[in-house]
């Protein structure tokens, strides 16, 4: 994967072009450039696959790059970084369509992570069912679903959804429920239950086991919120399904 970074602070820009092409074998760093203007150009001559760029550029910063390359027909899958949370920037990128938006001081872990989110999307773009379904939402939404993805069986909260996506929780809840027509507790209640169907019909754990790997606090309040979605307690679908 093919990668350019374009940041106006020396420091940084340096610093990610030596990180990149440590963090996996599979990354190869493909040009730098200062300033959104001269990143247009780098795009056009070596045509990555990636772009790394920081928001706030002098002469021209990086979201107004992208929307030039995107006027011209010339894109290439975009991950932001940014030094601020405000909605705007947030706002912006998703209307841009990016592929990930960072936060400063960009932690090693989190951009080796996005970078390969975005290679397994350029390799397989149709995606599996799930990131099929994701694909009808926005990035800030599609964000959040992975993140009750990756979190649901320890716990997360909207604020704490909203704050790994630098965003307020007023902000995610209204952009959630308008697209998704759920709010986001609903939303991470129904994807417990749906693991917990498929444990009790694939597995032979017991009821309180089910409970505390699909997140629940206890076994009493994961049987009610079952019914209340499946309209069954977990017995009689236990009885239903399990094999």
């Amino acid at each position: 994967m093919r990668i350019v970074v374009i940041e106006d602070e020396y420091r940084i820009r340096q610093g990610l072009c030596q990180l990149i092409p440590k963090l996996s074998p599979d990354f190869q760093l493909a040009g730098s450039a200062e300033n959104g203007y001269d990143g247009m150009y780098l795009i056009k001559e070596v045509q990555p696959d990636v772009a790394v760029c920081d928001v706030e550029m002098k002469v021209m910063n990086g979201l107004s790059m992208i929307r030039q390359l995107r006027d011209l027909g010339l894109s290439c899958a975009y991950l932001i970084l940014s030094g601020y949370s405000e909605f705007e920037y947030a706002r912006e990128a998703i209307s841009l369509g990016v592929a990930g938006y960072l936060l400063k001081p960009v932690i090693p872990g989190e951009l080796k992570e996005a970078l390969q989110k975005i290679q397994a999307k350029l390799k397989d773009p149709a995606g599996t069912d799930e990131e099929r379904l994701s694909s009808r939402y926005s990035y800030l939404v599609e964000s959040a679903m992975e993140e009750i993805r990756e979190r649901y069986q320890t716990g997360i909260s909207l604020n704490e959804a909203a704050a790994s996506l630098g965003i307020s929780p007023e902000y995610l809840s209204t952009v959630f429920a308008r697209e998704t027509g759920e709010n986001f507790v609903s939303y991470l209640r129904k994807y417990r239950i749906e693991k917990a169907c498929e444990l009790i019909r694939g597995t032979n754990k017991k009821m309180y086991e089910i409970a505390f790997l699909t997140g629940f606090e206890n076994p009493q309040y994961f049987s009610s919120v079952f019914k209340n979605v499946t309209g069954m307690t977990p017995k009689s679908y236990m009885m239903k399904y399990r094999k």
